[in-house]
């Protein structure tokens, strides 16, 4: 059977992917990951040749054992090197010039197989930034094609491999500071000295018959008037490996329906080959089960099957799930961009995504993750250029209904980052830096569009791609996918207070803007603000600057003769460039809070600071819907230890700002709005709510009730409303507190909300408000909350494991005729006294009224832990436990 020549396989490589799921061995159809057994060293001093690497008499003990993916200091990571990465100074202090040449990845692997009968592909899905590749000693591509950080390469290589043992070896080539648009971070933490050179998705092999599967899809169309009709659309890229003309069968099969059809294929040949309910009467599908975000419906996925049979030999197979739903803009009266599911609005509420500093997140730890993310009630995650080593984050997005905003990273648009002078756009340049660049984009489309997840593509981040760029990206998203709004960049709805837009003269107004704050702010900030960050339209990055984690944490971060006072080595843990510090912070905490002289107190405070400055953020977007549509916390999590943008931190230790978006985020719930001062109920649910109870109470800084009423209302599905307007206090103290209980009509609690506020009002000075801040004229004044008298508190627990995990019910009673303000409960092991981690608990930094009883849960996972040796502690403000 004669087969293409190698040189015209690889001349045709470029133009297509990978897309098949892994799948068991057989003797006929497989793909592999080869992640295992893998040598990794540097070309430095290297006497040896692609050719000489790559073949079967290299050392296979030489260089560095390592399992892919792993950039180069993953890698050396994996055996031991770099102990001390996070110390004080070190990785801005590590030495860059190992990273600065070529470095090598080889493994073995074995074929088994009648000669001539089945087809070989080789895929890299992901290196940084150029490659050779040599198979037995030849060489399979150049990196005059394989380059980009985002590039998917896939070559047929059914010429180089042989019966028995095979050898693969790739040469990494470093991204050229200054010439390269490569992947890298921002201002949230120092880069690594390699530059994340390397292997940082999977490689894998696929063995077919003479016609293989790549980048299969399903596109879906819901009836948004009844939700009881769909339209599923299949499609597949069929390739025929062979030098003749084939007859292949395709079938697909999902649900009860099972699908097929004949196709030929010219030697050589690919196509895209699609089941349309057009020619399948069965894709016009009945009474769907629907796809939805967090908190608006289940999640229903369908387990898809693909076969492609030649001569009724079964030569490739690709499953996947997938979900019925539909993705849409609208743009509301005043110019704002907002998005609809199944044709249903929704506010987005996100945070920003950002992967380990060495690209070596485990999966365990991505789907914990992004389990937090739906715990505190999101239904968005933001991935600026880091998504993840493998589908994990799209494969969980996908079961937990986060949408996913998928986009390239402000890295590339700033020359202290990329080393290339920026200007109004994207610092990508030239006819071949643009072409390289939309093929890129293109190949991380064809590789994330099937998941029901992926909800959004951007072109850009802080700045617009040129507009021959933008036409690029656009003629290759016709072809890959057009199903799914884009934004050419994510500003764009304002410039600073400016009445006039930046907009792209190829796409128009993006509707979104970028305008932060990226520090903290007043939390009236959120209601008042109408020129910059508050909450109006889509705030695509934004956020109240440091969270600071819990003490168990910074033992961790901080060396015991730094712990206290702040000083320098704190800053280091802190952001880079303007964000290298905590001044903002620290003058607007001390100043609502007072000073403190002890770590301990310093962090528990923190804490409060944390929940109180992020809550009304999350709360003023959803009581503006739908003149707000969108907001995304700047930032989610961390890629290393840090007091910068993060829910929780990089130990996967919650903050307060974590259960304070949890509040915030709540579907249903009663809200303090801190610009009028007036309560509102918030209804995400695709439903009516009827015959809620609203209970509101408010109390001096001793417990003395100041006011209290109550009443019973309605709110529409997906709406927001005011049902309580506060009347003038007469408060004897600076500080006060209100509660809000939210009651169904058989007295059943279904959410509260407890707010520590101040007669003194904090005053925003918009007049000095920078890109990153809005400074305050005058503050809050908390500082009585430290002078609160004392509550006695009885806790106890009880714990159960139920499959997986271990369930802890926490049962607390307030014996005083005082709050029992801010209780922090942790799971912890009782030798270490560590919190265990994730952890997921109904509620925290709870506070008690006074004779109240409240019973909260929690869990942790069970996997390697011993529940005798755990066990949950109890502090706060004014707490004393009993």
């Amino acid at each position: 059977m004669k087969k293409k020549s190698i040189f015209l396989q690889i001349a045709t490589a470029s133009f297509f992917m990978l897309f098949s799921c892994t799948t068991d061995y057989n003797e006929t159809v497989f793909e592999r990951n080869l992640d295992k057994g893998w040598q990794l060293f540097s070309s430095e001093g290297l006497n040896a040749t692609g050719s000489e690497i790559s073949g079967a008499d290299f050392d296979r003990s030489f260089g560095y054992p390592v399992t892919l993916p792993a950039t180069v200091m993953h890698g050396l990571q994996q055996n031991g090197k770099f102990p001390d990465l996070f110390e004080f100074g070190v990785l801005e202090q590590m030495d860059t010039v190992p990273y600065q040449v070529p470095w090598w990845y080889r493994t073995t692997f074995n074929v088994n197989t009648e000669p001539g009968k089945d087809f070989f592909q080789i895929t890299l899905n992901g290196i940084n930034f150029k490659a050779n590749v040599w198979l037995n000693g030849q060489k399979v591509a150049g990196d005059d094609l394989i380059q980009g950080s985002y590039g998917v390469w896939n070559f047929d290589v059914s010429e180089l491999v042989v019966q028995g043992e095979n050898h693969l070896a790739i040469e990494i080539i470093p991204p050229v500071f200054g010439v390269d648009v490569s992947k890298g971070f921002v201002d949230w933490n120092p880069k690594p000295a390699d530059n994340l050179m390397g292997i940082w998705r999977d490689v894998t092999l696929k063995q077919s018959g003479p016609v293989s599967m790549r980048h299969s899809n399903v596109v879906t169309k819901v009836n948004k008037e009844t939700l009881d009709e769909a339209e599923v659309t299949i499609s597949t890229y069929l390739t025929n490996h062979s030098g003749v003309e084939q007859r292949a069968e395709i079938t697909a099969n999902f649900d009860i329906l099972h699908l097929k059809k004949e196709v030929r294929l010219n030697p050589g040949e690919t196509r895209e080959i699609f089941f349309r309910p057009g020619q399948f009467p069965e894709l016009h599908m009945k009474n769907p089960r629907l796809w939805w975000p967090n908190n608006m419906g289940e999640q229903a996925l369908y387990d898809l099957e693909l076969e492609v049979l030649v001569d009724n030999r079964l030569t490739d197979r690709d499953e996947f799930r997938f979900g019925i739903r539909e993705i849409e803009d609208f743009w509301n009266e005043n110019r704002y961009r907002g998005f609809k599911v199944n044709g249903q609005k929704l506010v987005v509420k996100s945070a920003g995504w950002v992967d380990d500093i060495l690209l070596a997140d485990s999966d365990q730890k991505v789907i914990d993750q992004l389990k937090y993310a739906q715990h505190v009630n999101l239904n968005s995650i933001r991935l600026e250029s880091f998504w993840g080593r493998n589908r994990t984050i799209m494969e969980t997005a996908d079961e937990l209904g986060l949408l996913l905003m998928l986009g390239w990273t402000a890295h590339w648009e700033w020359e202290s980052y990329i080393g290339i002078p920026h200007d109004d756009y994207v610092s990508i340049r030239g006819e071949e830096a643009k072409t390289l660049h939309a093929n890129n984009y293109r190949d991380q489309v064809l590789w994330h569009r099937r998941h029901p997840s992926v909800a959004i593509w951007t072109y850009g981040s802080d700045k617009l791609p040129r507009p021959s760029l933008e036409v690029m990206l656009n003629e290759r998203m016709a072809k890959a996918d057009t199903t799914r709004p884009i934004l050419s960049y994510c500003g764009g709805a304002m410039l600073m207070g400016d009445s006039d837009p930046r907009q792209s003269i190829i796409s128009g107004p993006t509707g979104v803007k970028m305008e932060g704050p990226y520090d903290w702010v007043a939390p009236v900030y959120w209601y008042i603000d109408e020129r910059y960050g508050g909450a109006f339209g889509f705030n695509t990055e934004v956020g109240p600057g440091p969270q600071i984690p819990p003490l168990s944490s910074i033992r961790k971060m901080i060396p015991e003769e730094h712990l206290w006072p702040v000083d320098d080595v704190w800053l280091y843990y802190s952001g880079r460039n303007q964000f290298e510090n905590l001044d903002r912070y620290l003058g607007a905490f001390h100043a609502r809070y007072g000073e403190f002289n002890y770590l301990e107190d310093f962090l528990f405070v923190n804490q409060m600071a944390s929940y109180e400055a992020i809550r009304p953020m999350f709360e003023a977007f959803s009581v503006n819907k739908y003149n707000s549509t969108g907001v995304v916390q700047w930032m989610f999590n961390s890629a290393w230890p840090t007091f910068y943008w993060q829910l929780f931190d990089y130990y996967l230790m919650p903050t307060g700002a974590f259960y304070g978006t949890r509040k915030a985020a709540a579907p249903l719930t009663l809200i303090y709005n801190y610009g009028n001062g007036n309560i509102y109920l918030n209804n995400d649910f695709l439903e009516s709510q009827q015959n809620l109870n609203v209970a509101v109470k408010a109390f001096d800084l001793n417990s003395n009730l100041l006011f209290e009423t109550g009443l019973t209302t309605n709110i529409d599905a997906n709406s927001a409303k005011m049902v309580v307007e506060m009347p003038g206090l007469n408060i004897p103290s600076t500080t006060w507190f209100l509660d809000l209980r939210l009651k169904d009509d058989a007295g059943n609690e279904i959410a509260n909300n407890f707010y520590w506020l101040s007669t003194v009002d904090d005053v925003p000075d918009f007049d000095r408000t920078t890109w990153y801040w809005t400074p305050n004229k005058q503050h809050a004044d908390l500082t009585q909350i430290q002078n609160m008298p004392q509550a006695n508190v009885i806790f106890s627990y009880d714990v159960k494991k139920y499959d997986d995990e271990f369930i802890f019910t926490v049962n607390l009673e307030n014996q005083a005729d005082v709050i029992a303000f801010f209780a922090e409960y942790q799971i912890v092991d009782k030798n270490t006294m560590e919190p265990v981690l994730p952890v997921f608990w109904d509620d925290n930094y709870i506070s008690l009224l006074p004779g109240e009883k409240r019973v909260i849960k929690g869990s942790v996972g069970a996997k390697g832990i011993n529940g005798d040796s755990l066990t949950v502690t109890l502090q706060g403000s004014n707490i004393i436990v009993q």
